[in-house]
């Protein structure tokens, strides 16, 4: 038999297990994964001997910044610094500007991407006070899902009122999606704000987590709960930071409601007494970041992502509160968590699980991505685990490169990006193409 590709002699990575097989792709679909005969031939044969392949990586949150914000990221740069490490589709968030709010302005960023993205894109909407009556049309353009930001990020975006949220809530329980919420409180962050910047004009570590505490993520999540009331509905909390947050998630799901959680490498590998960085949510101190491990350990915690939210180095270097929150992690989230894998954290099936099948789960669109059945899309990322080198934040293909991660040493990386049969990267090189990348939506019409 002859394919477009087949891959041989690596080792496939499922959430279960790992198996010695060959892979062999037609027309940007997995179509064989065993042991394949000596008789078969393709256009490529890709040797993975001594390697690792995983289903595609998910990045699940990202902001491209794209359209209004690209002096800080696009979708040209922060595909390409994606693809450079090893993912092969991202979620780009809605606080951009003007923010993703309206069924044109979706389309508009749609066609953006479609003209620069290296790898494979999905797209959240925004949920506010004034777009009750375009959810349904959300979902027919093919919206991932949906965002509330319930505590200020970049773009100082409002929640919708209680009133609003709750109809919203519906809207999407009848039509099967998921709201994501940025979960902080601004009433209990504006409280403690105001306290600490009488004691400091230039926080650190240990201010930000004062100012935006604990407490204000817990409030907000039981909140969320709360607004709950159809039984259909799904939701998501992004990038949790806390032991108190996990718990208060636990008691929703053991309750019975369909509420997922994902968190980021920046919340597992510092805290606040050993990082400056600064991000919203902000980085905890060191016993909210053990937690967070125990609650991938129980699975409590169902998803990484990393929250990639580039500013420029003028706007770092801005001093005191009014300095924006965020950091460039696209690039670095795969060599970081296999980074974990080999220090004995979690083993590689569980960073498939939590990196590409829930992700996939989650939003809706498994399984055309986030496995290795036949059917699905072709999508790899091949890691060489013993592969040792020192992330470079001048090296990153971010815009904007400020990253926490800069001199950190990995052992594990990407040595190849495959979306739909096609390499996208390959040992260090980027070889696929402007616009390759492919809308992807649960909406099974698209």
């Amino acid at each position: 038999m002859h394919y477009n590709l087949i891959i041989k002699n690596g080792q496939l990575v499922t959430p279960e297990k790992c198996i010695m097989a060959d892979i062999a792709v037609k027309n940007g679909k997995i179509v064989k994964s065993e042991k394949l005969d000596d008789s078969d031939t393709a256009d490529e044969i890709y040797d993975a001997e001594g390697k690792y392949i995983l289903p595609g990586i998910i990045d699940a949150h990202v902001h491209f910044r794209d359209p209004g914000l690209t002096d800080k990221e696009d979708f040209e740069s922060g595909s390409i610094a994606a693809a450079m490490g090893g993912i092969t589709l991202i979620a780009d968030m809605p606080n951009v500007i003007p923010v993703t709010s309206t069924v044109e302005r979706f389309n508009e960023k749609k066609d953006i991407a479609k003209e620069k993205s290296y790898v494979d894109y999905a797209i959240f909407a925004l949920l506010n006070n004034d777009n009750l009556h375009e959810v349904e049309d959300f979902q027919n353009a093919g919206a991932l899902g949906f965002k509330v930001f319930f505590g200020t990020s970049t773009g100082d975006i409002a929640a919708p009122s209680f009133e609003v949220l709750v109809q919203q809530m519906d809207k999407c329980a009848s039509l099967g999606m998921r709201i994501g919420f940025h979960a902080e409180s601004n009433e209990v962050n504006q409280n403690f704000t105001s306290i600490a910047k009488k004691e400091t004009d230039d926080p650190d570590g240990f201010w930000l987590d004062y100012a935006r505490p604990v407490v204000s993520e817990v409030y907000a999540i039981k909140t969320i709960v709360s607004l709950a009331q159809n039984e259909n509905i799904k939701i998501h909390i992004h990038h949790i930071t806390s032991e108190d947050g996990v718990f208060t998630v636990d008691e929703a799901k053991q309750a019975g409601l369909d509420i997922t959680l994902e968190t980021c490498p920046h919340y597992l590998l510092f805290d606040c007494q050993n990082v400056n960085h600064k991000v919203y949510p902000p980085i905890r101190e060191e016993s909210h970041k053990d937690g967070l491990w125990e609650a991938i350990g129980s699975k409590i915690i169902d998803m990484v992502a990393s929250d990639h939210a580039p500013h420029t180095a003028a706007d770092k270097e801005i001093k005191g509160w009014e300095k924006p929150g965020g950091l460039s992690g696209v690039e670095t989230i795969v060599p970081l968590m296999l980074d974990q894998v080999n220090k004995g954290k979690i083993s590689i099936n569980d960073f498939v699980r939590l990196t590409s099948e829930m992700p996939a789960k989650i939003w809706g669109i498994y399984p055309q991505k986030g496995n290795l059945f036949c059917g699905a899309d072709a999508d790899f990322t091949i890691v060489d685990m013993n592969i040792k080198k020192i992330i470079r934040a001048s090296e990153l293909h971010s815009k904007n490169k400020i990253s926490p991660y800069d001199g950190m040493e990995v052992q594990g990386s990407p040595v190849a990006t495959i979306i739909r049969g096609t390499f996208i990267m390959r040992d260090g090189v980027l070889t696929g193409k402007k616009g390759y990348g492919a809308f992807i939506s649960p909406n099974p019409a698209l």
